[in-house]
């Protein structure tokens, strides 16, 4: 049985909002600590949560943003 990562879920869903957090960047494999889980994106937006048993398999899948919000997020604009 797979759960839900509701606090994954929170920050697919704020990084895909350009409006309201147009200043967030991302960076693939800089990982971040959330809810008091640890992520990452890979290249192409893909999130993963880090748990410490997890470190020869990569992590878990968590979902991914969208090739637009990733280019616009990882586009140096200044």
């Amino acid at each position: 049985m797979l759960l839900q990562d509701t606090t994954a879920e929170g920050v697919l869903k704020r990084l895909s909002d350009m409006k309201n957090y147009p200043e967030e960047a991302l960076v693939a494999y800089r990982e971040f600590k959330e809810g008091g889980n640890v992520y990452y994106f890979t290249p192409g937006g893909f999130l993963y949560r880090k748990d410490p048993w997890t470190e020869e398999t990569c992590g878990f899948f968590c979902g991914f943003v969208t090739d637009e919000v990733w280019h616009y997020r990882t586009v140096n604009r200044w």
